[in-house]
Protein backbone atom coordinates (compact mmCIF):
# COMPACT_ATOMS: atom_id res chain seq x y z
CA UNK A 1 0.00 0.00 0.00
CA UNK A 2 1.27 3.44 -0.88
CA UNK A 3 2.31 6.20 1.68
CA UNK A 4 -0.66 8.43 -0.03
CA UNK A 5 -2.93 5.52 0.87
CA UNK A 6 -2.57 5.47 4.28
CA UNK A 7 -2.99 8.93 4.88
CA UNK A 8 -5.72 9.45 3.17
CA UNK A 9 -7.51 6.52 5.63
CA UNK A 10 -6.13 7.81 8.62
CA UNK A 11 -9.07 11.50 8.58
CA UNK A 12 -11.53 8.64 7.63
CA UNK A 13 -10.64 6.51 10.81
CA UNK A 14 -10.69 9.22 12.96
CA UNK A 15 -13.98 10.55 11.64
CA UNK A 16 -15.73 7.40 11.80
CA UNK A 17 -14.18 7.24 15.57
CA UNK A 18 -15.92 10.44 16.32
CA UNK A 19 -19.05 9.29 14.91
CA UNK A 20 -19.36 6.35 16.91
CA UNK A 21 -18.77 8.48 20.30
CA UNK A 22 -21.11 10.92 19.34
CA UNK A 23 -23.96 8.30 18.16
CA UNK A 24 -23.12 6.87 21.25
CA UNK A 25 -23.76 10.04 23.92
CA UNK A 26 -26.31 10.64 21.55
CA UNK A 27 -28.17 7.28 22.73
CA UNK A 28 -27.32 7.66 26.21
CA UNK A 29 -28.96 11.11 26.47
CA UNK A 30 -31.60 9.64 24.27
CA UNK A 31 -31.95 7.10 27.09
CA UNK A 32 -31.69 9.31 30.01
CA UNK A 33 -34.28 12.08 28.53
CA UNK A 34 -36.98 9.38 27.72
CA UNK A 35 -35.81 7.64 31.32
CA UNK A 36 -36.81 10.87 33.15
CA UNK A 37 -40.06 11.42 30.76
CA UNK A 38 -41.69 8.13 31.71
CA UNK A 39 -40.86 8.92 35.35
CA UNK A 40 -42.71 12.38 35.11
CA UNK A 41 -45.63 10.12 33.26
CA UNK A 42 -45.37 7.85 35.93
CA UNK A 43 -45.14 10.10 38.92
CA UNK A 44 -48.03 12.04 37.11
CA UNK A 45 -50.14 9.26 36.63
CA UNK A 46 -50.08 8.38 39.88
CA UNK A 47 -52.04 11.29 41.19
CA UNK A 48 -54.80 11.33 38.42
CA UNK A 49 -58.71 11.36 39.05
CA UNK A 50 -61.12 8.84 37.87
CA UNK A 51 -62.43 10.01 35.32
CA UNK A 52 -65.13 7.07 35.33
CA UNK A 53 -67.15 8.34 37.76
CA UNK A 54 -66.17 11.71 38.90
CA UNK A 55 -67.34 13.89 35.61
CA UNK A 56 -70.62 14.51 36.62
CA UNK A 57 -71.25 17.73 37.65
CA UNK A 58 -72.72 19.66 40.71
CA UNK A 59 -76.47 20.50 39.29
CA UNK A 60 -78.74 23.50 40.71
CA UNK A 61 -81.87 22.38 42.64
CA UNK A 62 -85.40 23.94 41.79
CA UNK A 63 -87.99 24.99 44.36
CA UNK A 64 -91.31 25.43 42.82
CA UNK A 65 -94.95 26.50 44.29
CA UNK A 66 -97.98 24.69 44.67
CA UNK A 67 -99.18 25.64 41.08
CA UNK A 68 -95.82 24.64 39.43
CA UNK A 69 -94.21 27.78 39.33
CA UNK A 70 -90.67 28.26 40.13
CA UNK A 71 -89.97 30.21 43.25
CA UNK A 72 -85.79 29.92 43.05
CA UNK A 73 -83.00 27.95 42.01
CA UNK A 74 -80.03 26.91 44.23
CA UNK A 75 -77.19 25.88 43.60
CA UNK A 76 -73.34 25.94 45.18
CA UNK A 77 -70.77 27.52 43.05
CA UNK A 78 -71.78 26.87 39.90
CA UNK A 79 -75.38 27.33 38.96
CA UNK A 80 -76.14 24.28 36.59
CA UNK A 81 -78.93 22.31 35.22
CA UNK A 82 -77.49 19.09 33.35
CA UNK A 83 -79.63 17.79 30.46
CA UNK A 84 -78.92 14.98 28.63
CA UNK A 85 -77.48 15.18 24.21
CA UNK A 86 -81.00 13.76 23.05
CA UNK A 87 -82.43 17.37 23.99
CA UNK A 88 -79.94 19.29 22.31
CA UNK A 89 -80.29 20.27 18.97
CA UNK A 90 -77.82 18.81 16.45
CA UNK A 91 -77.50 22.52 15.18
CA UNK A 92 -76.05 22.89 18.70
CA UNK A 93 -73.62 19.87 18.94
CA UNK A 94 -72.33 20.87 15.49
CA UNK A 95 -71.85 24.43 15.83
CA UNK A 96 -69.43 23.35 19.17
CA UNK A 97 -67.34 20.78 16.99
CA UNK A 98 -67.14 23.09 14.49
CA UNK A 99 -66.21 26.32 16.25
CA UNK A 100 -64.16 24.41 19.12
CA UNK A 101 -62.58 21.16 17.11
CA UNK A 102 -63.45 20.63 13.77
CA UNK A 103 -61.74 16.62 13.71
CA UNK A 104 -63.35 16.01 16.98
CA UNK A 105 -64.91 12.88 15.85
CA UNK A 106 -61.48 11.81 14.59
CA UNK A 107 -58.92 12.64 16.75
CA UNK A 108 -58.49 10.35 20.09
CA UNK A 109 -58.31 13.00 22.52
CA UNK A 110 -55.04 15.21 21.38
CA UNK A 111 -55.23 16.58 18.34
CA UNK A 112 -51.76 17.58 16.49
CA UNK A 113 -53.35 19.55 13.17
CA UNK A 114 -55.57 21.06 15.73
CA UNK A 115 -52.25 22.49 17.29
CA UNK A 116 -50.78 23.22 14.34
CA UNK A 117 -53.61 24.57 12.80
CA UNK A 118 -54.33 27.29 15.83
CA UNK A 119 -50.28 28.02 15.48
CA UNK A 120 -50.78 29.03 12.12
CA UNK A 121 -53.91 30.92 12.76
CA UNK A 122 -52.35 32.69 15.79
CA UNK A 123 -49.39 34.12 13.52
CA UNK A 124 -50.59 34.64 9.94
CA UNK A 125 -54.38 35.35 10.75
CA UNK A 126 -54.44 36.62 14.33
CA UNK A 127 -57.00 33.57 15.28
CA UNK A 128 -59.86 34.69 12.81
CA UNK A 129 -61.72 31.58 13.77
CA UNK A 130 -61.13 31.93 17.12
CA UNK A 131 -60.09 28.13 17.62
CA UNK A 132 -57.16 26.99 19.96
CA UNK A 133 -54.63 24.04 20.16
CA UNK A 134 -57.48 22.36 22.59
CA UNK A 135 -59.49 19.81 21.71
CA UNK A 136 -63.42 19.83 23.22
CA UNK A 137 -61.89 16.39 24.84
CA UNK A 138 -58.57 18.30 26.69
CA UNK A 139 -61.04 21.16 27.58
CA UNK A 140 -63.45 18.58 29.16
CA UNK A 141 -60.63 17.43 31.35
CA UNK A 142 -59.03 20.47 32.57
CA UNK A 143 -62.95 22.74 33.23
CA UNK A 144 -63.55 19.04 35.44
CA UNK A 145 -60.81 18.32 37.12
CA UNK A 146 -57.93 20.62 36.77
CA UNK A 147 -57.03 24.14 37.03
CA UNK A 148 -56.29 26.72 35.00
CA UNK A 149 -52.66 27.59 35.62
CA UNK A 150 -50.14 27.59 32.63
CA UNK A 151 -47.37 24.92 33.53
CA UNK A 152 -46.55 22.13 31.84
CA UNK A 153 -47.57 19.62 34.86
CA UNK A 154 -51.06 20.92 34.42
CA UNK A 155 -50.47 20.36 30.41
CA UNK A 156 -48.82 17.10 30.90
CA UNK A 157 -52.28 16.11 33.18
CA UNK A 158 -54.79 17.64 30.85
CA UNK A 159 -53.07 15.38 28.04
CA UNK A 160 -53.10 11.96 30.01
CA UNK A 161 -56.60 12.63 31.20
CA UNK A 162 -58.31 13.45 27.85
CA UNK A 163 -56.62 9.80 26.86
CA UNK A 164 -58.29 8.28 29.46
CA UNK A 165 -61.68 10.19 29.39
CA UNK A 166 -61.51 8.89 25.28
CA UNK A 167 -60.56 5.58 26.29
CA UNK A 168 -63.77 5.29 28.70
CA UNK A 169 -66.58 7.28 26.77
CA UNK A 170 -67.73 7.87 23.77
CA UNK A 171 -67.70 10.94 21.59
CA UNK A 172 -71.42 11.70 22.49
CA UNK A 173 -71.00 11.43 26.09
CA UNK A 174 -67.77 13.62 25.58
CA UNK A 175 -70.07 15.82 24.04
CA UNK A 176 -72.22 15.69 26.26
CA UNK A 177 -70.08 16.14 29.47
CA UNK A 178 -68.35 19.16 27.97
CA UNK A 179 -71.57 21.07 27.27
CA UNK A 180 -73.14 20.84 30.68
CA UNK A 181 -69.96 21.59 32.26
CA UNK A 182 -68.38 24.60 30.55
CA UNK A 183 -68.76 28.17 31.52
CA UNK A 184 -71.35 30.54 29.49
CA UNK A 185 -70.93 34.23 31.53
CA UNK A 186 -73.42 35.87 33.49
CA UNK A 187 -73.22 32.82 35.92
CA UNK A 188 -74.00 29.81 33.62
CA UNK A 189 -72.57 26.78 33.88
CA UNK A 190 -74.49 24.75 31.05
CA UNK A 191 -75.80 24.66 27.89
CA UNK A 192 -79.32 24.72 29.83
CA UNK A 193 -79.05 27.02 31.97
CA UNK A 194 -76.97 29.51 29.05
CA UNK A 195 -80.18 29.18 26.88
CA UNK A 196 -82.60 29.76 29.99
CA UNK A 197 -80.74 32.74 30.66
CA UNK A 198 -79.37 34.15 27.22
CA UNK A 199 -83.11 33.13 24.94
CA UNK A 200 -85.29 32.17 27.82
CA UNK A 201 -86.37 29.21 26.41
CA UNK A 202 -85.27 25.19 26.90
CA UNK A 203 -81.68 23.82 24.88
CA UNK A 204 -83.77 22.02 22.54
CA UNK A 205 -86.06 24.55 21.12
CA UNK A 206 -82.99 26.52 20.38
CA UNK A 207 -83.13 27.74 16.50
CA UNK A 208 -79.72 27.94 14.35
CA UNK A 209 -78.94 31.52 15.27
CA UNK A 210 -79.14 30.97 18.67
CA UNK A 211 -77.60 27.68 18.74
CA UNK A 212 -74.31 29.85 16.92
CA UNK A 213 -74.15 32.60 19.38
CA UNK A 214 -74.36 30.09 22.34
CA UNK A 215 -71.81 27.72 20.93
CA UNK A 216 -69.43 31.15 20.56
CA UNK A 217 -69.56 32.03 24.01
CA UNK A 218 -66.94 29.71 25.67
CA UNK A 219 -64.06 31.42 23.62
CA UNK A 220 -64.40 34.17 25.68
CA UNK A 221 -67.85 34.20 27.70
CA UNK A 222 -67.62 37.94 29.06
CA UNK A 223 -66.58 40.24 25.92
CA UNK A 224 -68.47 37.79 23.65
CA UNK A 225 -71.85 38.27 26.44
CA UNK A 226 -74.78 39.61 24.19
CA UNK A 227 -75.85 41.29 27.18
CA UNK A 228 -72.69 43.47 26.91
CA UNK A 229 -72.30 43.98 23.38
CA UNK A 230 -74.81 42.62 20.73
CA UNK A 231 -72.25 43.74 18.15
CA UNK A 232 -69.51 41.35 19.41
CA UNK A 233 -71.84 38.66 19.97
CA UNK A 234 -73.04 39.11 16.11
CA UNK A 235 -69.63 38.97 15.11
CA UNK A 236 -68.74 35.95 16.91
CA UNK A 237 -71.87 34.36 15.79
CA UNK A 238 -70.74 34.95 12.11
CA UNK A 239 -67.23 33.07 12.88
CA UNK A 240 -69.02 30.21 14.16
CA UNK A 241 -71.92 29.65 11.46
CA UNK A 242 -69.22 30.30 8.57
CA UNK A 243 -67.20 27.65 10.05
CA UNK A 244 -70.35 24.90 10.11
CA UNK A 245 -70.69 25.76 6.61
CA UNK A 246 -67.25 25.15 5.77
CA UNK A 247 -66.99 21.79 6.63
CA UNK A 248 -70.69 20.81 5.97
CA UNK A 249 -72.90 21.22 8.46
CA UNK A 250 -75.19 23.94 7.00
CA UNK A 251 -75.08 25.63 3.60
CA UNK A 252 -73.99 29.18 2.85
CA UNK A 253 -76.84 29.97 2.17
CA UNK A 254 -78.24 28.86 5.81
CA UNK A 255 -75.84 30.54 7.16
CA UNK A 256 -76.36 33.87 5.87
CA UNK A 257 -79.63 33.59 6.62
CA UNK A 258 -78.90 32.70 10.56
CA UNK A 259 -76.59 36.07 10.11
CA UNK A 260 -79.17 38.22 9.48
CA UNK A 261 -81.96 36.93 11.67
CA UNK A 262 -82.91 38.14 14.98
CA UNK A 263 -81.72 36.20 17.95
CA UNK A 264 -84.46 37.17 20.26
CA UNK A 265 -82.62 37.55 23.09
CA UNK A 266 -84.40 37.22 27.01
CA UNK A 267 -84.42 40.26 29.35
CA UNK A 268 -81.68 40.31 31.20
CA UNK A 269 -83.24 39.57 34.93
CA UNK A 270 -80.98 41.48 37.86
CA UNK A 271 -79.64 39.21 39.92
CA UNK A 272 -81.81 38.35 42.76
CA UNK A 273 -81.23 35.79 45.88
CA UNK A 274 -83.63 33.61 47.93
CA UNK A 275 -84.17 36.02 50.38
CA UNK A 276 -86.23 38.14 48.22
CA UNK A 277 -89.43 35.74 47.62
CA UNK A 278 -90.80 33.95 50.56
CA UNK A 279 -87.16 33.99 52.31
CA UNK A 280 -88.64 32.29 55.37
CA UNK A 281 -90.14 29.40 53.76
CA UNK A 282 -87.77 29.05 51.24
CA UNK A 283 -84.85 28.54 54.62
CA UNK A 284 -87.14 26.21 55.95
CA UNK A 285 -87.23 23.93 52.50
CA UNK A 286 -83.69 23.81 52.32
CA UNK A 287 -82.57 22.92 56.34
CA UNK A 288 -85.84 19.84 56.02
CA UNK A 289 -83.98 18.63 52.56
CA UNK A 290 -81.12 18.82 54.63
CA UNK A 291 -82.05 17.34 57.45
CA UNK A 292 -83.79 14.15 55.37
CA UNK A 293 -80.66 13.82 52.85
CA UNK A 294 -77.45 14.97 52.28
CA UNK A 295 -76.51 17.91 53.62
CA UNK A 296 -75.44 18.98 50.07
CA UNK A 297 -78.22 17.26 48.19
CA UNK A 298 -79.89 20.74 47.31
CA UNK A 299 -76.84 22.22 46.29
CA UNK A 300 -75.48 19.54 43.98
CA UNK A 301 -78.20 16.73 42.94
CA UNK A 302 -80.35 19.40 40.63
CA UNK A 303 -83.49 18.15 42.80
CA UNK A 304 -86.48 19.38 41.87
CA UNK A 305 -88.71 20.36 45.15
CA UNK A 306 -92.73 21.09 45.05
CA UNK A 307 -94.30 23.34 47.57
CA UNK A 308 -97.30 23.85 49.06
CA UNK A 309 -96.93 27.42 48.86
CA UNK A 310 -98.97 30.07 46.87
CA UNK A 311 -96.58 32.59 45.64
CA UNK A 312 -98.92 34.84 44.82
CA UNK A 313 -100.52 34.55 47.74
CA UNK A 314 -97.22 35.06 49.67
CA UNK A 315 -96.41 38.09 47.61
CA UNK A 316 -99.69 39.89 48.75
CA UNK A 317 -99.09 38.82 52.60
CA UNK A 318 -95.46 39.99 52.18
CA UNK A 319 -96.79 43.51 50.32
CA UNK A 320 -99.57 44.02 52.97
Amino acid sequence: MKNSDIRRETPRKKRSFFKKILLFFCIIIGIAVAGAAAGFIVSVSSHLPDVAGNITPNASSQIYDAKGRLITTVHAEENRIPVPITQVPQNLQNAFVAAEDVRFYEHHGIDPRGILRAAFSNIIHRNATGQGGSTITQQLARNAFLTQEQTLKRKLLEVVLAFEIENKYTKKQILEMYMNQIYFGQGCYGIQTASKVYFGKDVKDLSLPQCAMLAGLPNSPNYYSPFRSLEAAKYRQGIVLDQMAKYGYITEADAAAAKAADVHLAKPEPAKSTENVASYFISYVIQQISDKYDSDAIYKEGLKVYTTLDLDMQKQAEQA
